[in-house]
């Protein structure tokens, strides 16, 4: 009886202590020893990725800096890896990436069986189908649709054509570059993903769109945002705030240009220029962290008019709420 008593205590012990909580503030310690913020990203134009150069840029690499402004008040400070969709998670959870990119839709399963947790929705988008534009039945028996496989993206095309109990055929690829790839050299009769990634794509690839054709059916709802590992609670608020800090400057009017001469005329612009003692203390950051992002990467719209306007990308449900959009924040208090 004593043997099994103490046996179910050392049982009771290990499972406790495999779920308790890494100690919060970890990742944060990890990037200030490290001196750079790690981020991963997918080859996405307007999104992330490198340049011809070697420089990685897009909206989400601006996220990154983001947070690299606030915590080590140097938004050069990061080192950018570019992922596959498999791989991001796990690379979370062993420490290898601080923050997820790459195009990540917020779901159930991985907010809770994949020890991910998703800070805030940078980018809300739907997932859509290209075809060729001589193409005069993608849904024929004989289509064939690319997808990228491992995302959500295939797990929603399987689904719908199972509900419309489609006979194409899916054409799985591992990375999105491989995907459009594969489109290119007319592999397949129509590519599927989020729609802003198509459009992305159809502006790199094609010197004329319309040889590329956007359909106008959109089969879910994709929440896109950063991803970390879900056993720090500090981290996860500092990235959400770093997220939520340019929404509340396009609120307020603040922007690279204006947030130095600004009146603070209230509280919350005060905090947001930097000008209120202890505030950010609770993070272990100095009151200007705020103002850091807004000088480094600008407010959301400014962040969306460097990126992904040049790509034609229209603002729709990413503008702000008084704008009709769905980009709202909680009070910077």
């Amino acid at each position: 009886m004593v043997k099994r008593l103490a046996m179910g205590m050392l049982a009771g012990l290990i499972l406790g202590a495999a779920s308790l909580p890494a100690q919060a503030g970890a990742v944060m310690d990890r990037v200030k020893a490290r001196g750079k913020v790690v981020c991963g990203v997918d080859q996405t134009p307007g999104f992330g990725g490198f340049d011809d150069h070697g420089t990685p840029v897009g909206f989400e690499v601006d996220l990154c800096r983001a947070v690299a402004a606030a915590v080590l008040g140097d938004p050069k400070a990061i080192q950018v890896q570019r992922v596959t969709t498999k791989y991001k998670f796990l690379a979370l959870a062993e420490g290898e990436l601080d923050i997820a990119f790459g195009m990540t839709t917020w779901t159930f399963e991985r907010d809770t069986a994949q020890s991910a947790s998703f800070p805030a929705v940078a980018f809300y988008d739907g997932q859509g189908f290209m075809k060729w534009a001589d193409e005069a039945n993608p849904w024929a028996a004989s289509s064939t649709i690319c997808v990228q496989s491992g995302t959500t993206s295939a797990a929603n095309l399987a689904e719908y054509l199972a509900r419309r109990q489609s006979p194409a055929k899916v054409l799985a690829l591992s990375s999105s570059e491989e995907k459009f790839n594969a489109f290119a050299e007319r592999r397949c009769s129509m590519v599927t993903g989020d729609s802003t990634e198509l459009a992305a794509q159809r502006s790199r690839r094609t010197a004329m769109k319309t040889s590329w054709q956007l359909l106008d059916t959109v089969i879910s709802r994709e929440p896109l945002g950063p991803a970390i590992a879900n056993n720090d609670p500090e981290w996860f608020a500092l990235v959400r705030w770093s997220l939520l800090v340019p929404i509340i400057a396009e609120a307020r009017g603040l922007g690279i240009s204006n947030i130095e001469n600004a009146p603070s005329t209230d509280g919350e612009i005060r905090r947001l220029k930097g000008e209120e003692p202890g505030f950010g203390a609770s993070l272990r950051l100095d009151p200007a962290w705020a103002k850091r992002i807004v000088t480094s990467v600008g407010n959301y719209a400014e962040l969306y008019k460097r990126n992904l306007e040049p790509l034609g990308i229209g603002r729709g449900q990413n503008a702000l709420w008084t704008d009709g959009g769905l980009l709202y924040a909680p009070p910077l208090r």
